[in-house]
């Protein structure tokens, strides 16, 4: 565990020093920073053991280098914090040297490494009322954005009210158009700032206030009528949330009149942002050629924009241009708009460069097996349906090829399941992957879930299960992701032919609360053929009981959308669970007649052929009868009815009489 090293008690300066001190502070508030060195230089010959002093220098001569050694700034900011490596905790013992943490943090930022630089700002945090309002405006306006991009956004809203308490902050004023009569920010608050600084600030505030207040589910609060780039993405995105796709469309394709966002002056491409944006409102009216083709395109301007300023060349480049693509949240997206359009190999190719960021996602490891899952069934889809395949010979010699049933995939021992591919075998390693993630995080969930009223700090609110880049989950969408990982899981194992394990998730997912009917039907099915497979038929027959096959009412087989539902929040959209031609058994009649057909089969291997007619003569639904047809001419074979056999061949596939 890394721990800060011990703060130096702060040295007492003389008059002289104290005057260098204000020199230099004024000097760098000019950005002055040749002459603010000097000014430093001169205090080291009295002061060289002061942490502060040399802090100050180290950050002066960055700003000096535009930025751009940040390396070495870096290397300065550890030895004043002593925190090196993973990170884990954090403590500040010193309120003093609270600036040198703030600055590794904002380094670590850039480095792409949010979650770390939270664990440091939230330390920082803990000194809220000893820091001075300077070092509080910054420090409070970047945690806020860091819980806002780690997806905190209640976190975020509590802290800005601290803020707002502490400074003095008046928020009417700072979302009023006009130039407002009484002042923002109490006089007292901003007296060590310019006003090009405060401006700065009230601008900043205004536009963190306006996300965390979205994100917060605040849907009717006004936004300033600016035809800027950023309020109008706000605005957009105001029009999302209430689900006017065709404004926020709008919002975001008209001519904006401030220069455009670009990465080498602002760390952030405008272009990029655009067309992810415009992807997310496309797939969310289930467009997703359209989502696809905008994510393309933010992918290409995401390129263009940070190709010269990527961690591999940024040898003379500023510091906020080193984590400037989106690349990873775009993949994200556009890999989803792709397994929409049953493009799955192109799919798992963008979620696995995803995985690299964030591998702690169980809802990305599901995507990747989906994307094993589709590829197989397409391959599956791609085998004759009819009775026979061919015929050799004639006349009375004439015989007829039957369609061989499926083989049970077999994994050559020298081949390892951890190496990424479209195959079963990976799926299933992603598919435990996210068992293990959603068992680490249900008993807490659980735990917050029964004391979410009890009252708590700021930084201890209960955001829900992580997910980044998309929303945390809470208790539903929880068990919702559950009952998907756990159908997939069941059904995988069953292929592979690990009977066992699909049994045992198929019975764990039967243990849900308040289980949808399209995954109860679900559990039922593989419960019944792992039994089969396993030999134990009498067991089998008790998961399709008639009883349980009546009671079938198809409430939510219309609107699931296999292999798909449960895409939830930022998953390229809030797409939720509005159904998918893809689902098959979308009705009580057609997942009567699949579980009618499954019991008639159990039946057949257990002998009792006339029960097996009747449950052969309920189905009704024409999603069984390929399957169906090679049951009956199984059924006659075992009953010696050649001459039907042929009859029911024949009638199959007339083009080989």
């Amino acid at each position: 565990m890394a721990e800060p090293s011990l703060a130096t008690k702060k040295p007492s300066l003389t008059e002289q020093e104290r005057d260098l001190e204000l020199q230099a502070f004024i000097e760098f508030q000019k950005a002055d920073y040749q002459a603010c060195l000097k000014s430093l230089q001169k205090l080291l010959k009295t002061q060289e053991a002061n942490p502060k002093v040399l802090h100050n220098k180290s950050v002066v001569e960055f700003y000096n280098s535009d930025l751009r050694r940040y390396d070495q700034f870096r290397t300065a900011m550890i030895q004043h914090t002593g925190l090196l490596g993973e990170i884990r905790a954090v403590e500040i013992k010193d309120c003093e040297s609270c600036a040198a943490y703030v600055n590794q943090a904002i380094v670590l930022y850039h480095f792409k490494q949010p979650l770390a630089a939270l664990k440091i700002m939230l330390a920082v945090m803990a000194h809220f009322d000893q820091l001075d309002d300077y070092l509080l405006r910054r420090a409070g306006i970047f945690t806020v954005h860091l819980l806002l991009d780690t997806n905190q956004p209640k976190k975020a809203n509590r802290l800005l009210g601290m803020l707002q308490n502490r400074l003095g902050i008046q928020v009417y004023a700072i979302l009023s158009d006009s130039d407002e009569d009484e002042p923002l920010i109490d006089n007292e608050s901003r007296k060590d700032i310019s006003e090009l600084q405060f401006e700065e600030f009230r601008k900043e505030f205004r536009l963190i206030l306006i996300r965390s207040n979205l994100l917060n589910g605040k849907k009717n609060m006004s936004i300033p009528l600016e035809d800027t780039s950023e309020y109008s993405i706000l605005k957009g995105h105001q029009y999302f949330l209430g689900n006017d796709y065709q404004m926020a469309a709008k919002e975001l394709s008209k001519q904006f009149t401030n220069d455009p966002v670009c990465v080498q002056r602002h760390g952030e491409d405008q272009n990029t942002v655009l067309a992810n944006d415009m992807g997310v409102i496309h797939f969310s009216v289930k467009h997703y050629a359209l989502a696809a083709r905008f994510f393309q395109q933010a992918l290409l301007f995401d390129q263009a924009a940070t190709e010269d300023t990527s961690t591999e060349k940024v040898e003379g480049s500023p510091l906020y241009c080193v984590g400037a693509t989106k690349r990873p949240e775009i993949l994200y997206n556009h890999g989803l708009a792709l397994l929409h359009l049953q493009r799955p190999k192109e799919a798992f190719e963008c979620l696995l460069i995803v995985l690299n960021s964030y591998h702690n996602n169980p809802r990305l490891w599901l995507r990747l097996a989906e994307c094993c899952i589709m590829v197989h069934r397409q391959e599956r889809q791609q085998q004759g349906k009819n009775i026979s395949q061919g015929a050799v010979g004639s006349g009375v010699h004439r015989k007829y090829i039957l369609n061989p049933a499926p083989k049970t995939p077999v994994v050559d021992g020298d081949q390892s399941l951890a190496i990424p591919a479209t195959t079963l075998e990976f799926g299933a390693l992603c598919l435990r992957n996210a068992v293990t993630l959603l068992e680490l995080h249900e008993p807490e969930l659980v735990r917050q879930t029964e004391n979410c009223d009890r009252t708590v700090s700021w930084d201890k609110v209960y955001e829900g299960v992580p997910c980044n880049p998309s929303l945390p989950m809470k208790l539903a969408s929880f068990n919702k992701l559950k009952c998907a990982v756990l159908a997939a899981y069941s059904f995988v194992l069953n292929t592979l032919g690990e009977y066992s394990l699909g049994l045992k998730y198929a019975k764990q997912l039967l243990t849900v609360k308040d289980l949808p009917q399209s995954y109860l039907l679900l559990s039922h099915m593989y419960s019944a053929e792992a039994l089969v497979m396993m030999n134990r038929p009498l067991e089998a027959l008790s998961f399709l009981e008639p009883k349980f096959i009546s009671e079938l009412t198809g409430d939510d087989f219309g609107m699931r959308a296999s292999p798909h539902w449960n895409i939830n929040a930022t998953d390229a959209a809030q797409a939720g669970s509005r159904g998918s031609p893809h689902w098959n058994i979308n009705s009580a009649d057609a997942a009567q007649t699949v579980m009618h057909y499954n019991r008639a089969v159990v039946l057949m291997l257990k002998g009792d052929y006339e029960q097996a007619k009747v449950s052969m003569n309920a189905c009704n639904h024409p999603l069984v009868v390929p399957h169906l047809k090679m049951l009956n001419v199984y059924q006659e074979l075992l009953l010696g009815n050649y001459d039907k056999v042929q009859l029911l061949i024949r009638y199959d596939t007339p083009h080989l009489i």
